[in-house]
């Protein structure tokens, strides 16, 4: 592998770089390798998920629990409103 070395980076494009590393517990090369290759199309895009199934077992049974009791009035059927 070849090492290279850029000059003159901005400072908004430095500070998005170091936050992105952070954030995906990588190093700021790591992140600037993965970014350069997927812009090249040497890496496959990650296709973005347009749901929640990232927030899937982020709940604890006792969160979860908390949070079916606080919406319970909400999922009762007034039949009322149904004529």
């Amino acid at each position: 592998m070849k090492t290279m070395t850029i000059r003159n980076i901005p400072d908004g494009v430095a500070k998005y770089l170091s936050g992105r590393a952070a954030m995906e517990g990588r190093s700021v090369n790591a992140t600037t390798v993965s970014l350069l290759s997927r812009a090249a199309g040497l890496e496959p895009r990650q296709r973005r998920r347009r749901d929640l199934s990232w927030l899937s077992g982020a709940w604890s049974k006792e969160e979860a629990s908390r949070f079916d009791a606080f919406v319970a009035d909400c999922r009762k059927v007034d039949e009322r409103d149904w004529r």
